[in-house]
């Protein structure tokens, strides 16, 4: 089932001429006159049933002003436009001219009576009935044509509200421009676009703070990427949380690759920002993408992936130095002990001997929750800032240092 969520905007009926009406375009060229755009919008989107807000002021007698019904009708048509001009409307009266307002709209409604949502406590207030007043799981248009201004932007906030709390499905939110009208017709502004990239801007969030970049998959589906790559990028976060940074690499290549082209919708607006997030997969070698992936996670401040990458760059290089393969978890064990050995002999220098321990000694106190045995390395741990100057320091110096 749709719901067409409505604002309805304060009563202006001229006595001699009624309400002013208006011709709306709707994408397509479809042409719709009305006086009160909520109801040629749910004749549009063929919504099943109306959701109308309106306060006590506001055009609620334009919903029956038409209306012809029997004496005792007619008397509360006539007291809802007193009520109106008093501000006084409660949604006590407007339930008793339930039948008279759906056999205006010829569809089922519900009208609620709002506060102006001039506060916080207010517009907490209205979000909270509107996810009362809708299905878990319910689809649902919101139109933000009329009203006080700032209940357009209470429109969009609803829209990630409702999503997120009730998991009801926003399918547009839609702004009948008067004041744009032109040779006699008013265009249609669809305002999804605007959520579309409130919701990127909530999953880059996400992604800063826990380097989930899986979070933009199906965004980046809705605007064009292919199913397929979508699926990738889905997957190798899969295998980067168990640390097979080598086959999520391999798996993310073509969606950094397809990120290199301009993409449609809000998607672009972010895309070369992703792009960089996932520039570790096509870095030269298993190390230095171990190397990107512990400064992303030093960004992060989660000091613990940016020890366990680092530490895994450090091993890797090694190994490589050594002629084996960083991805035989024998030749790293062998790649450790040796230097170990070397450094007991002298053969390395000062700085290279310091990331090592300093690398190794921090994951195991981060990952174990024990405290390092070397004094120092206990004092770091101990200043976060500190030590993220350290990893920084040295995570810069495996890069540029043989």
């Amino acid at each position: 089932m749709t719901t067409l969520i409505s604002f309805l905007g304060r009563s202006q009926l001229d006595s001699k001429q009624g309400y002013r009406t208006a011709r709306y375009r709707f994408a397509g060229g479809v042409e719709r006159e009305t006086a009160y755009f909520g109801l040629a919008l749910a004749e549009h989107l063929q919504a099943d049933r109306l959701l109308l807000l309106g306060t006590p002021a506001s055009m609620w007698d334009l919903l029956v002003e038409s209306v012809v019904g029997d004496a005792a009708q007619e008397e509360l048509r006539i007291a809802l436009i007193d009520a109106v001009r008093a501000g006084t409307v409660d949604e006590a009266l407007l339930q008793r001219l339930a039948p008279a307002i759906e056999a205006r709209i010829g569809r089922p409604a519900r009208a609620l009576v709002i506060p102006m949502a001039a506060d916080f406590g207010e517009q907490q207030a209205l979000l909270s009935r509107l996810a009362e007043e809708l299905a878990r799981g319910e689809r649902a248009a919101l139109d933000v044509t009329h009203g006080f201004r700032h209940l357009a932007m209470l429109g969009l906030t609803a829209a990630r509200y409702l999503s997120q709390t009730r998991e009801v499905v926003v399918t547009g939110i839609y702004y009948g421009a008067l004041d744009m009208m032109r040779d006699g017709v008013a265009p249609v502004v669809e305002l999804s676009g605007l959520a579309h990239v409130q919701q990127w801007v909530e999953a880059l969030s996400a992604y800063e703070a826990s380097g989930d970049f899986s979070r933009f998959a199906p965004l980046l589906a809705r605007d064009g990427l292919a199913p397929s790559l979508a699926q990738a990028l889905e997957r190798g976060w899969e295998q980067l949380s168990v640390s097979n940074v080598s086959a999520a690499a391999a798996t993310l290549r073509p969606v950094h690759q397809a990120l290199g082209n301009p993409m449609q919708g809000a998607a672009e607006l972010f895309r070369e920002r992703l792009r960089r997030a996932l520039r570790w997969c096509v870095a030269e070698g298993l190390d230095e993408k171990q190397r990107i992936l512990a400064l992303q996670a030093l960004e992060r401040s989660d000091l613990l992936r940016a020890a366990l990458f680092g530490l895994e760059s450090f091993l890797s290089r090694e190994v490589l130095r050594t002629g084996g393969d960083p991805l035989n978890h024998r030749d790293k064990e062998e790649a450790e002990a040796r230097f170990q050995l070397e450094l007991q002999e002298g053969e390395h220098a000062d700085w290279k001997r310091s990331a090592f321990w300093l690398l190794k000694n921090v994951r195991n106190a981060l990952a174990h929750g024990t405290r390092p045995t070397y004094r120092p390395h206990e004092q770091l741990l101990q200043n976060p800032r500190r030590l993220h100057g350290e990893l920084k320091a040295t995570l810069d110096r495996l890069t540029n240092t043989p």
